[in-house]
C-alpha cells in the first residue's frame, strides 16, 4: 500500500491515471469495431468522457497548487535531510538557554502551532518545521513512521545548525513524535512537554473495539481526502463535519481565530495529495508490530529527563460517544481509559510531573487555553535555565 501511496503523492498522478483511463476506453472501441459490437462502443467512449473529467479534474489541482507555492512562499528555510528537503522557521535567541521545538497534532504542518512559536520567540529560541509530506516540506520517501520522522528531525536540526539543547513540545500525536525524538537522542534533550499526547496503547487497547477502529477510520478518511484532491473535488471533512456537530464547529472556530494570521497559508499548502497520503501512510504503523514496537515508549526510557504531561481533567462522555459511536457499559470503560491512559507517560520518566489543564478545557487545549500552555512553557524554559 506504500507504494500506491508514493506514487499517487505526486501531484501529477491524476493526469497519469486520466491517460490510463483514456487508454483503455481506446482499447475498448478498438475490440469493439473489430469484433463488431457497436453497442460496446459506447462504453469506450462513456470511458473517454471519465479521462476528460478525471484529467480536467487533475489540471484544476496542479493549478491550484501552483497558485499555493505563488502565492505563499516558504516563511523559512528549506534543508536537506537526505535527498529530500525539510521546512524550518526557527526564530529568537536562546540567550544561553534551551531551545524550544513545537509539533502539532495529526501530522499537521508546524504552522499548527505557531500561536505558541509567536508567543515564545522573543524570550528563547523557537521552532517550528514541516514533517515531510506537509507544509513546505518534499514529500520524503514512504512508509512514513514515527521512527523516521525522529530521526528525519535530527537530521533537520543537525543540518540546520540548531545546537540545542532541546526542549520538544509536542501536542496529541505531535507528543508520540517528541516522546520518540526524547528516546532516541537524550543527549540532545532538556525536557518533554506532553500537550495531551496520544497515550502508547491507545490504538490497541480501547475497549469495545474502538481501538483498532480509530486508526482505519483516520486512514480510510485521508485516503478518500487524497484521491479527491488529485482531481480537484476536494472539500475538507473537518467542514463537513462542523456543519453538523456544534462542538466541532466551536472547536474549528477556536482554531481558526487562533492561527488566523497563518491560516491562509496552511490552507494553500495542505492543497497536495502528499499531505493526506502521508497522513495515511503513518496512520498505518499501528498495523505493524515490528513499527509499534519502535514507536512506544516503555517505562523508565526516558531514564530521568524531566518530562511535564499536561493533560485535561477527563473525558467529555458526549465527545466520546461522537467520536467512537460508543454506549452504555463500553462507554464508561472507554472514558475510564482515556482518563487513565493518558498518564501513561508518567512512568517513562523518574522525573515526570502531572499538570492539569484549566477546567472546562479538553483535547484541543492549546488552542482554547493558550496563556495556559505559555506560562507552562516558561516555567519548564525558566527551571531548565536554572538546571
Amino acid at each position: 500500500m506504500n507504494t500506491i501511496y508514493a506514487l499517487l503523492a505526486h501531484s501529477w498522478s491524476g493526469l497519469v491515471i486520466a491517460a490510463l483511463v483514456a487508454l483503455l476506453g481506446w482499447l475498448i472501441v478498438r475490440a469493439a469495431r473489430w469484433r463488431g459490437y457497436p453497442r460496446v462502443r459506447f462504453v469506450g467512449y462513456a470511458i473517454y468522457g471519465l479521462a476528460v473529467l478525471l484529467a480536467a479534474g487533475s489540471i484544476v489541482t496542479l493549478v491550484r497548487i501552483s497558485r499555493a507555492e505563488a502565492g505563499h512562499p516558504p516563511m523559512g528555510k528549506l534543508i536537506d535531510v537526505g535527498g529530500y528537503r525539510m521546512h524550518i522557521l526557527a526564530e529568537g535567541d536562546a540567550k544561553g538557554g534551551p531551545t524550544l521545538v513545537w509539533i502539532p497534532g495529526g501530522h499537521g504542518a508546524g504552522l499548527g502551532l505557531y500561536h505558541l512559536h509567536k508567543a515564545m520567540r522573543n524570550e528563547t529560541r523557537s521552532i517550528l518545521f514541516d514533517r515531510p509530506g506537509t507544509g513546505w516540506s518534499d514529500t520524503g520517501p514512504f512508509p512514513r513512521r514515527t521512527a523516521r520522522e525522529a530521526e528525519e528531525l535530527r537530521a533537520l536540526l543537525d543540518n540546520a545548525g540548531e545546537k540545542g539543547p532541546f526542549i520538544l513540545i509536542g501536542h496529541s500525536y505531535g507528543g508520540l513524535l517528541a516522546a520518540n525524538y526524547a528516546k532516541r537522542y537524550p543527549e540532545k534533550m532538556t525536557a518533554v512537554v506532553l500537550l495531551d499526547a496520544t497515550p502508547p496503547d491507545v490504538f490497541t487497547y480501547l475497549p469495545g473495539g474502538g481501538g483498532p477502529a480509530i486508526p482505519t477510520g483516520l486512514v480510510r478518511s485521508r485516503q478518500r481526502a487524497g484521491w479527491w484532491k488529485l482531481f480537484g473535488i476536494w472539500s475538507d471533512p473537518d467542514r463537513q463535519l462542523a456543519r453538523r456537530n456544534e462542538e466541532i464547529a466551536r472547536v474549528m472556530r477556536v482554531y481558526d481565530e487562533s492561527l488566523a494570521e497563518v491560516r491562509g497559508a496552511m490552507r494553500a499548502r495542505s492543497a497536495r495529495p502528499a499531505t493526506d497520503f502521508g497522513s495515511a501512510s503513518i496512520m498505518r504503523e499501528w498495523f505493524d508490530p515490528k513499527s509499534v514496537a519502535d514507536l512506544l515508549v516503555y517505562d523508565g526510557e526516558l531514564a530521568n529527563l524531566p518530562v511535564f504531561i499536561v493533560i485535561p481533567e477527563g473525558n467529555d462522555p458526549k465527545d466520546v460517544q461522537h467520536q467512537l459511536g460508543m454506549s452504555g457499559d463500553d462507554l464508561r470503560r472507554a472514558i475510564n481509559f482515556l482518563q487513565r491512559s493518558r498518564m501513561r507517560y508518567l512512568s517513562a520518566s523518574s522525573k515526570s510531573e502531572l499538570i492539569h489543564t484549566p477546567a472546562g478545557t479538553g483535547h484541543n487545549y492549546p488552542y482554547e487555553a493558550p496563556d495556559f500552555v505559555v506560562e507552562t512553557v516558561r516555567r519548564v524554559l525558566a527551571t531548565s535555565r536554572q538546571r
